[in-house]
């Protein structure tokens, strides 16, 4: 029988998911959540989770209100209607901010002159990859640039005036991928952060109340690198987790090395190559599950601090 989560399984994920959102900002004197809507799957169940977290907070006696932020930048003016559908259907308060007219000045005036100066480096270290490839990267580049916006101006700049948290809304189908954008678009605190997409989310979401109109919509994060999440994965996200599940129990390492290429197992009705572009973008990734790196004294041959004679 095909994986399915229960409805007693949907029922604790959610209540545990709240209560543990509603005691952390309990702990730590927080009384505001921000969450950026995109009009997608992620955020409206993001939403509808801090609604049962301000619910829980309140039947305690502690004030936690809910707020989520319209940030349109160049994106489709549905994305926009289904974002404030979400906003009203959990009962956030909105906070709009159009990006748009801040990106196309940032992109016009201040990277051109940039470009030009990135590709002669290029052109003098041998960078003939980087140069062939450049009309991809300066896409993905554009919509790195909406991202980190968005939590310059948007999330980052609410949660500060409200003194609040930022939620993420990114899930485990993409952390698998790397699909998310440093410094960009991951939150303080991850409710859905290990959930599968493909195979629990849709379900998650249903049992939250989550509009059906944004439900049934193509998966888009809205920053026009390509035709939606799916083309730029190369997989619709039930396949993504079901390749990736197979790929685990077969003992595949997510942080592992690339030699694992050479060795992937076949999975019945799935391209080899599906499996392999799958499983590289995963490897490719590592460097974005790991965050920053700060090497340690004894990694640069110094002794610990509490050794030091004063």
């Amino acid at each position: 029988m095909p994986y399915k989560l229960t409805e007693e399984q949907i029922k604790t994920a959610v209540e545990s998911g709240a209560m543990s959102l509603a005691d952390y900002c309990r702990e730590h004197n927080i009384h505001y959540v921000v969450t950026g809507v995109s009009g997608g799957l992620d955020s409206a169940v993001t939403l509808g989770l801090a609604r049962k977290a301000c619910q829980l907070a309140e039947a305690s006696g502690f004030k936690l209100a809910s707020v989520g932020l319209i940030m349109p930048c160049d994106s489709a003016s549905e994305a926009e209607a289904l974002g404030r559908e979400a906003i009203e259907k959990f009962g956030a308060r909105e906070v709009r901010l159009d990006l748009g007219p801040v990106f196309e000045y940032a992109y016009a005036n201040l990277t051109a002159g940039t470009d030009e100066q990135i590709k002669k480096i290029l052109a003098e270290t041998g960078g003939e990859r980087e140069l062939k490839d450049w009309d991809e990267s300066r896409r993905i580049a554009q919509g790195n640039i909406k991202a980190r916006l968005r939590m310059i101006f948007g999330t980052y700049h609410t949660a500060r005036m409200v003194r609040g948290l930022v939620l993420s809304t990114d899930n485990l189908s993409e952390y698998w991928m790397a699909f998310w954008t440093l410094h960009g678009d991951v939150g303080d605190f991850g409710m859905i952060q290990h959930v599968l997409k493909g195979l629990e989310l849709y379900d998650i979401a249903r049992y939250l109340g989550v509009p059906e109109g944004i439900i049934a919509a193509r998966p888009d994060d809205g920053l026009g690198v390509a035709g939606g999440d799916e083309d730029q994965l190369g997989a619709a996200y039930p396949a993504l987790d079901r390749i990736m599940i197979k790929l685990l129990k077969s003992g595949f390492d997510p942080e592992g090395g690339r030699e694992q290429l050479d060795k992937l197992p076949e999975i019945e009705g799935v391209p080899a190559e599906t499996v392999r572009r799958l499983a590289g973008r995963c490897l490719a990734g590592a460097f974005k599950r790991r965050g920053s790196i700060s090497l340690l004294r004894a990694d640069l041959g110094l002794s610990e601090v509490n050794s030091i004679e004063l």
